[in-house]
């Protein structure tokens, strides 16, 4: 089942909320014109996803989401639109900003460290681990040291 199928399957639990999604799976080669990303030039793509390996070499146990902020279900398609990443790591704010030093022009906007108040707003449905794991994000979140999930955001 590709990542579209999934939010297709929950489409009714999703009215105005958004997912968080296995960074692979959202990246997918199959589900690509679908799952949109605010870096959308795939040179910039390719530099982003390199920085992400070499953040999975830093940290072999980090786990990184995609963060969805919009969800368009049409007669045919649905679409799935992103500007956000979660990086559960023990890699530092300041390390991470240094992941991005040689790469300004993908350089996110702001990088911080999640609190209680921006993990638990509601915002977020569910959480797409793969494709056939979909577990739901309050269960996720409280299992997690938010200390350690750093937000990601570009404009």
């Amino acid at each position: 089942m590709s990542l579209v199928d999934v939010v297709k399957k929950y489409q009714n639990e999703l009215s105005n909320k958004g997912i968080l999604v296995e960074y692979s799976l959202f990246f997918d080669e199959s589900t690509k014109s679908q799952c949109k990303f605010v870096i959308d030039d795939c040179e910039k793509l390719d530099v982003l996803n390199k920085i992400v390996q070499k953040i999975i070499k830093q940290d072999r146990n980090a786990e990184i989401y995609v963060n969805t902020y919009s969800i368009n279900f049409d007669r045919k398609n649905t679409y799935n639109y992103a500007d956000t990443l979660w990086i559960n790591s023990i890699i530092s704010l300041e390390e991470l900003y240094s992941f991005f030093n040689h790469s300004k022009n993908i350089e996110p906007c702001d990088i911080v460290s999640l609190t209680n108040n921006e993990a638990v707003d509601g915002d977020i449905e569910i959480v797409v681990l793969s494709r056939d794991n979909v577990v739901d994000y309050k269960s996720f979140i409280e299992k997690k040291q938010l200390a350690m999930i750093k937000s990601l955001y570009w404009d």
